[in-house]
């Protein structure tokens, strides 16, 4: 597996270290100036801005793609009403190693370009352009340089300025635009650049094996690595092991192709290429293969830690973590007098979760086999799945409070659910930690579960167990490792009270699953369950107040039956009639800002120029809930919509919407949450940038500076 990503994290935070306590009122080691082609202009007249970096020797700044870590330059223009200014026109880059990592960006010496347009009419005075620019330069640390600088036109007093031979050095070293068609494919792990050859085009061995790959998608290839040119069937053909991003549906892409010419002069051809792929690039190193072809062992194994990952995170979703400290309850009690037995409690618990999550994956597998374009979650858009559970969770709730005590098979079916002292009891906890945590989705899950989907059924499981026995491992661990044990509180009065207490977030978890179920089937649905609670609470006390004997008692045992089968035939089945009441309506989003999704409305948002923010969530899912109150629907995050004119747009997948699923599938999801960013439209070129698939732990500054970053 490829760790890059997480050196590039470490080493980019240790290097603002030294940025922090550096030289405040050191001279700055990038010098930064303003070249205007001309300082007199005419209206209507097009010419160069040049915004020169002088670079301290050793040091180095980046290129628009900074390869495996730091930051492009920004340069913010405040320009006289009428002025536009057009995107940077970057250079050709250099590789500049900084082993384990490798860079693209420039030293010593380098012009950034931008075109800038004059209105029509012109004032007669002296006009002001201000230009805020930072800039991170780099060498064993990095430090981030801020500057402002203005620039004087049609200045009566001022000198005239000719830039002309500064400029010219600067076009010299911008690519060239290729006429020629470009596409870009992956198969076996390499990304494959192929472009067409013009007429009397050719190349030297010389050449081919000095061509360098520069793609703008960052994290596209392993940078690392060297391209390698080849002429293949009149076309050249570049290939370079895939990188680490995980990209939805890849419709195009830009880089640049340089090499050094037989003359010593590097040359460099810019394109934009089609993707010839026919599905989504997902996960990381790689793309999946399709069903049928040879799984890729390093691709697999990196998916089955990411699940791994992901089922450790699971365990502090607040779904998960009640059942979690029932079960360390158990092991308080056995764990200093039977450690043998507590080892043997964690494998029972360990095999309940990995069982179920390997019973769930087996019917999902199955189900999309068949064609049902279903994905992770899926039984919670089942009403009746979603009020068992409920009814589940409720029984669990009323046991921990100690509502009841039962002796016999209702005893050991209760015991068998929470905190029971056989085997089976650490089992069946399991079977409940797995039911309660698939509403939850946890970091590195949906690239684990996107993978395994589109695998081999054996490749699936295998994955679904990983992710099953990282749900499992904290108190598999717990059990095995005295150390840990020894940090156990011992055993008294106080694990009564705490179990009292544990019953209230089994309790909160029953409510919210009834408010889900309202979502889906409306009020009489939901109401219908919480007749059903009442049923259970009430057959509960009767249980506890039968008769020792006689006809009183045959009664009540009959009404304790009726009151346990009710709650079943309580149960709605089905989703319910049109309500004008919204605030019961199975589509949660109308009390929220935006608009519905449907692939019509989308469409319709991206074929005009306003940038658009997608969101597809459930509400049986809490990280979807838990996202959405605190980082979409706040106030900041509505004003940054509204500063940059950002349609939002969300789906709801509450209940099965197959267009929804569509949609999650195009980015090699399935299930929710996503959030997908598509940044406005260039006013150039007329093209969007590539949408951008958001973290699925969101926070409104991750959404400002997907924002920022695609303006």
């Amino acid at each position: 597996m490829n760790f890059r990503l997480f050196l590039t994290a470490f080493f980019f935070c240790l290097s603002l270290i030294p940025a922090a306590m550096a030289q405040e009122s050191a001279s700055p080691l990038v010098k930064v100036r303003l070249l205007p082609e001309y300082s007199r202009i005419e209206p209507g007249q097009e010419f160069w801005v040049g915004i020169e970096q002088s670079i301290a020797p050793h040091w180095h700044t980046y290129w628009r793609n900074p390869g495996d870590s730091g930051s492009a330059p920004r340069i913010h223009w405040n320009l006289p009403e009428g002025f536009e200014m057009s995107e940077i026109y970057w250079p050709t880059p250099d590789k500049i190693p900084y082993p384990p990592l490798l860079n693209y960006g420039y030293s010593d010496h380098v012009i950034l370009l931008q075109k800038l347009r004059a209105p029509e009419t012109l004032p007669d005075e002296a006009l002001t352009l201000k230009a805020d620019v930072e800039i991170l330069v780099c060498k064993d640390e990095c430090i981030p340089e801020f500057s402002t600088h203005t620039l004087q036109l049609n200045d009566p007093a001022g000198m005239s300025e000719d830039n002309a031979s500064y400029i010219k050095s600067a076009l010299a070293r911008l690519p060239e635009n290729t006429d020629q068609s470009v596409s870009i494919t992956e198969k076996d792990g390499q990304l494959i650049v192929t472009k067409s050859l013009a007429d009397g085009e050719t190349y030297s061995d010389a050449e081919l094996a000095s061509f360098e790959y520069f793609p703008q998608d960052w994290g596209l290839v392993d940078n690392t690595k060297d391209a390698a040119a080849s002429i293949k069937d009149g076309a050249l053909v570049i290939t370079q092991p895939r990188g680490d991003r995980s990209l939805g549906a890849l419709k195009q892409s830009h880089g640049l192709l340089a090499y050094t010419n037989e003359n010593g002069a590097r040359n460099a051809l810019d394109f934009t290429a089609a993707h010839e792929g026919t599905g989504p690039l997902m996960l990381s190193a790689e793309t999946m293969p399709e069903d049928g072809q040879e799984t890729d062992i390093s691709m697999f194994l990196q998916a089955a830690l990411f699940a791994l990952l992901g089922g450790l995170v699971l365990n502090l979703m607040p779904c998960v973590f009640p059942v979690l400290s029932i079960k360390a309850l158990s092991l308080v009690k056995i764990a200093e007098k039977h450690p043998e037995m507590a080892r043997r409690h964690g494998l029972a618990y360990t095999a309940g979760v990995v069982l179920s999550f390997l019973f769930i994956a087996g019917i999902l597998i199955a189900l999309k086999a068949g064609g049902a374009g279903i994905g992770w979650g899926f039984q919670l858009q089942n009403p009746i799945i979603v009020a068992l559970l409920a009814y589940i969770l409720f029984l669990v709730g009323l046991k921990l409070s100690g509502y009841f005590e039962i002796s016999g098979h209702f005893g050991q079916v209760g015991n068998a659910l929470t905190q029971g002292g056989g085997l089976k009891g650490s089992f069946f906890t399991g079977v409940l930690a797995t039911l309660v945590a698939t509403p939850c989705t946890a970091p590195f899950m949906a690239l684990a579960i996107g993978y395994a989907l589109t695998q081999s059924a054996l490749v699936s499981l295998s994955v679904f167990a990983a992710l099953g026995f990282g749900l499992a491992l904290p108190y598999l661990a717990l059990s095995f490792a005295p150390a840990l044990q020894s940090r156990l509180p011992k055993p008294g009065a106080w694990m009564q009270t705490f179990q009292q207490f544990l019953a209230f977030p089994m309790f909160a978890s029953a409510v919210w699953l009834v408010w889900v179920l309202g979502q889906q089937v409306g009020p009489l649905g939901m109401m219908g369950v919480l007749f059903g609670m009442v049923a259970i609470a009430f057959g509960l006390w009767l249980l506890n107040h039968l008769p020792e004997k006689g006809l009183g008692r045959f009664i009540l045992k009959a009404l304790v039956v009726l009151s346990f089968l009710a709650p079943i035939g309580l149960i709605p089945a089905g989703t319910p009639p049109e309500m004008s009441d919204a605030s019961f309506s199975s589509a949660p989003i109308k009390d929220q800002f935006g608009q519905a999704y449907s692939p019509e409305s989308l469409s319709a948002l991206l074929a005009e120029d306003d940038p658009v923010f997608v969101e597809m969530t459930a509400a049986w899912c809490i990280t979807c809930k838990v996202n959405h109150a605190v980082a979409i629907n706040t106030r900041s995050t509505k004003a940054a919509f509204a500063e940059h004119n950002v349609k939002y747009v969300v789906g709801d997948w509450t209940n099965y919407d197959e267009e929804i699923t569509k949609f999650l599938n195009s980015y090699g999801r399935d299930g929710v949450p996503i959030y997908v960013y598509y940044g406005a439209r260039d006013a150039q070129t007329g093209e969007r940038p590539q949408a951008q698939i958001l973290p699925q732990i969101l926070t409104p500054e991750t959404i400002k500076k997907a924002i920022r970053e695609a303006s």
